[in-house]
């Protein structure tokens, strides 16, 4: 009789929960930690050329380190510049980064991470995730392990997994499960692009652009399909690359609101008839604010209009929901038509759809 033992049996259960929010990702960590040894762990989402690192989770590690690797040490990385080349496909990276050269900021990274008593030896996953999105998994242990094949065959599983079920949730639209707490799904990472003209004329407008643009808190788009509102960086950004002559630098804007961190990758393409286009991509995480506060920003809803659509989702009828929120019939159907009227959506099916997908 030959028994056959799998000590990552577990392994994607624990993902599948942290990425579709059932867990936070720390927990999935500490559940993870003895698989490979780890004395500390963490999982870093990084938008662009490592503009921007956002925690999604950490075992082993106090919050004002997290907090301080998050808003500067990053920068100063000298393992982000192997990350920033891996934009993709997985890589790992298992070897000792520290270098013996003159950069003074590498030195100042190298005596912070020795007196925030984490361990040097860091063994590091980079995975790509959806748009300028990857995710980075680091496993720190105090000594190397006689034989790393354990911690390669853990990364290859975890890589394989976390491909799996972000595949599964961006095809997936209308699952309704709901996180708990602050835990961040991977339902929250999302991208999309667009162009526009000199005129501020969006080219190739959908429900993406028209929903999600008013999320990242840099512009909207008006009854014309034209850009309004716009957040002085974006708009500087945007003139940038239609008075400079190409070959136009790409320009990147890191932005930062209640509701979401957004970066954004503006360049200049030559459009029908030679018409002059500005490309924007966009790849965002959205935070898990209230689902009100979300429809507020993504539809132009008023508060007691968001708030009648959230009832919605999870009440049979508008008398019902009525009765929730105090309200008449009478003003519960108008408020209803001022939704039907601000997203464009004649059917309640459909509105529902649209509101799952955002909430």
């Amino acid at each position: 009789m030959i028994i056959v033992s799998n000590q990552f049996d577990k392994l994607d259960e624990y993902i599948a929960e942290a990425a579709l929010g059932s867990i936070s990702w720390s927990q999935a960590l500490g559940l993870m930690a003895p698989l490979v040894g780890a004395e500390r762990m963490s999982l870093d989402l990084v938008f662009g050329n490592n503009q921007s690192v956002t925690s999604l989770g950490a075992l082993g590690f106090d919050k004002a380190t997290v907090d301080a690797y998050a808003s500067y040490y990053h920068r100063i990385d000298p393992r982000l510049a192997f990350v920033q080349n891996t934009p993709g496909h997985g890589v790992i990276f298992n070897e000792d980064f520290q270098t013996s050269g003159p950069a003074e900021e590498q030195d100042e990274f190298w005596l912070w991470l020795k007196q925030s008593n984490a361990p040097r030896d860091a063994a590091i996953l980079v995975m790509p995730c959806v748009g300028d999105a990857r995710i980075m998994l680091a496993v720190h242990r105090d000594r190397k392990l006689e034989c790393d094949a354990n911690l390669i065959q853990f990364f290859s599983k975890f890589y394989d997994k976390l491909n799996a079920v972000n595949a599964m949730v961006r095809l997936d639209g209308h699952n309704r499960r709901h996180a708990l707490g602050p835990a961040l799904s991977l339902r929250n990472i999302d991208c999309f692009d667009f162009c526009v003209d000199e005129t501020l004329l969006v080219t190739d407008v959908d429900d993406k652009t028209r929903y999600r643009l008013p999320l990242t808190g840099l512009a909207r788009l008006d009854d014309e399909h034209r850009l309004t509102a716009l957040h002085m960086d974006f708009s500087n950004a945007i003139a940038a690359v239609f008075q400079n002559p190409p070959p136009h630098h790409d320009v990147q804007i890191t932005h930062k609101t209640a509701i979401a961190n957004t970066i954004l990758n503006i360049s200049g393409v030559t459009g029908p008839e030679w018409a002059k286009l500005a490309a924007i991509e966009v790849t965002y995480l959205k935070h898990n604010s209230e689902t009100e506060q979300i429809f507020m920003c993504s539809f132009g809803l008023t508060r007691r209009q968001a708030e009648l659509l959230q009832i919605m989702r999870s009440v049979y009828s508008l008398d019902e929901a009525a009765r929730i929120m105090s309200i008449s019939r009478n003003t519960a159907r108008v408020f209803l038509g001022q939704i039907y009227d601000r997203t464009g959506v004649r059917r309640k099916a459909d509105l529902l759809r649209l509101a799952d997908r955002f909430a």
